[in-house]
């Protein structure tokens, strides 16, 4: 088993703004040829009642389960050096809403 150094990447970290209001697929992060993106932490806020997940390409492998929304609610994840979760190399981050409500955050991420 790799120890734990070896597992925490060294890629150089990354951001994104979360700001969609489109109900299906809403890209976070655009494919790069074979690299995977590895989320690390992640926090959102919901303008209205909407279920968001994170997907590995649009309609593509959930990378998490439904994250239910009510009015001015939301979600945030602890900062993980290992990574939360990934997509399959070359695909987009996408996040899938229920509906059309403004979804609104931030995303911190490695392409490794």
């Amino acid at each position: 088993m790799p120890s734990l150094e070896h597992a925490i990447s060294m890629a150089p970290v990354k951001f994104a703004p979360i700001d969609h209001a489109t109900s299906g697929n809403n890209s976070i992060v655009a494919a790069s040829a074979g690299k995977k993106i590895r989320v690390l932490c992640f926090g959102f806020v919901s303008a209205g009642t909407v279920t968001a997940r994170f997907e590995s390409a649009a309609d593509g492998t959930a990378l998490t389960g439904q994250m239910t929304m009510a009015v001015n609610t939301g979600f945030s994840s602890p900062f993980s050096p290992v990574g939360l979760f990934e997509t399959v190399a070359g695909d987009a981050l996408n996040l899938e809403l229920s509906a059309g409500v403004s979804v609104d955050g931030f995303l911190v991420y490695q392409l490794v």
